[in-house]
């Protein structure tokens, strides 16, 4: 087992950091060297082990917050990427699979190696030559202004597929089908499918969300307005325009690695996406 663990957290959460050195504490004393996000080190108070999440090369990584801090996790961290053990604030951070009252026995179970790894691909996005950030959940093609409509014509490869007015466009991963993509009516893939789905954001004519295999290259063109956004993941935007008016998206090279350790996806989606509410009142009562 290795000996090197990073910690990401929430930095608006007090029982964030309470945990955040909980982990630390237990982890050092089963022989780990253990780093802090370099803001996190800072309300820690643990300045000395301060690294980048750009250059936190560790044997796993330890994140603690909702999807967010996840996705904004698995766009910096080095490649291959470190394994991630996500540990949830909330009852919908659908990404992790630990709630914070579990979150230590869940450290003391990585410790014994009972875990598995779950391994999901990211998407890359291109504008002419230039790469964007990898997305784990999608690259979203908007308007600048809330109030003008995009007019996009989408490409398979080299062939036309359609025409689309929308607020926007969605294309997503397996991962992120149920993220946005699914909020806004797109369909949720198993996770043994490896798809891209395309999906509109209110759309003004009759197109519906289309899933395409993962060999393929799906390229949104910018018709009007002239000036447009790519926004990764909710996080990493780009504004495009004149000769960079098409953003290619395909399925990524490189990989996230989750722990799991009692891993059943229709359970987490029953309780955190389809009846959230009704797992909110049983922890009530």
């Amino acid at each position: 087992m290795g000996k090197t663990a990073g910690i990401v957290a929430r930095l608006d959460r007090e029982d964030s950091l309470k945990l955040a050195l909980e982990i630390s504490s237990l982890l050092e004393k089963a022989g780990f060297n253990v780093f802090f996000e370099q803001e996190l080190a800072v309300l820690a108070n643990k300045l000395e082990k301060a690294v980048p999440l750009e250059k936190m090369s560790a044997d796993v990584i330890i994140v603690i917050g909702g999807d967010g801090t996840i996705l904004r996790t698995c766009m910096r961290i080095p490649k291959p990427e470190t394994p991630v053990l996500a540990i949830g604030l909330g009852t919908r951070a659908f990404l992790t699979e630990v709630s914070y009252k579990e979150a230590l026995e869940a450290i003391n179970s990585y410790l014994k190696g009972s875990y598995r790894i779950e391994t999901f691909n990211k998407i890359a996005s291109f504008v002419k030559n230039v790469r964007l950030p990898d997305a784990l959940n999608e690259v979203f093609i908007t308007t600048k202004h809330l109030s003008k409509i995009l007019h996009a014509r989408i490409w398979k490869d080299n062939t036309e597929v359609v025409e689309c007015w929308a607020d926007g466009i969605i294309v997503s991963s397996q991962v992120g089908s149920t993220a946005y993509s699914f909020s806004s009516g797109g369909p949720i893939l198993d996770p043994g499918l490896n798809a891209l789905i395309l999906t509109p954001v209110c759309p003004a004519n009759l197109i519906r969300p289309i899933v395409f295999p993962e060999y393929s290259k799906i390229t949104v063109e910018v018709l009007k307005p002239k000036r447009a956004m790519v926004v990764i993941d909710g996080d990493y935007q780009r504004e495009i325009g004149d000769s960079e008016n098409r953003v290619l998206v395909r399925i990524s090279e490189h990989k996230v690695n989750f722990i799991r350790f009692k891993y059943d996806f229709y359970r987490r989606l029953r309780e955190r996406l389809l009846f959230p509410m009704e797992r909110e009142n049983e922890q009530r009562t």
